[in-house]
């Protein structure tokens, strides 16, 4: 199976609800488990989990924004970087657009899932990103 097919089948995944597949043939053998604690959710491309339980005690809480497809990371609509959605330091608000992955010709748009200032920025404008990839970390 290449990779292609591969994305296709995970996008079918995502839309569909569809959390455990196990397929094979005389060529191949593919399990794909987004397993049970980390639900789908259609609505958005990427989400946001934490390291930590949480705490309305903690201060210092750190929450991450992974990716929830494979594609290419960009920090704004266009290939060229000439204006960034956002930057470390910036204040992001929940349900702001903080980027966009590039999958089968597709911009997906990265969410925040919660209010946080962008501590790190781990990808670069045009970067790939891997299904899972931590790419803003949020405090």
């Amino acid at each position: 199976m290449n990779l292609e097919k591969l994305e296709q089948v995970i996008q079918l995944m995502k839309n569909n609800d569809v959390s455990h597949l196990k397929y094979h043939d005389d060529k191949s053998e593919i399990e794909i488990d987004f397993g049970s604690s980390n639900p789908v959710d259609t609505s958005k491309d990427v989400r946001e989990t934490s390291n930590q339980p949480a705490s309305s005690e903690s201060i210092d809480e750190k929450e991450t924004i992974d990716a929830e497809i494979l594609g290419t990371f960009y920090l704004q609509d266009e290939e060229e970087l000439s204006t960034p959605l956002v930057k470390e330091g910036d204040q992001v608000k929940q349900g702001q657009i903080v980027g966009y992955i590039e999958s089968m010709k597709v911009l997906n748009e990265v969410l925040s899932d919660q209010d946080g200032i962008i501590e790190k920025l781990h990808l670069n404008h045009g970067d790939p990103v891997e299904y899972g990839q931590t790419i803003i970390t949020l405090k």
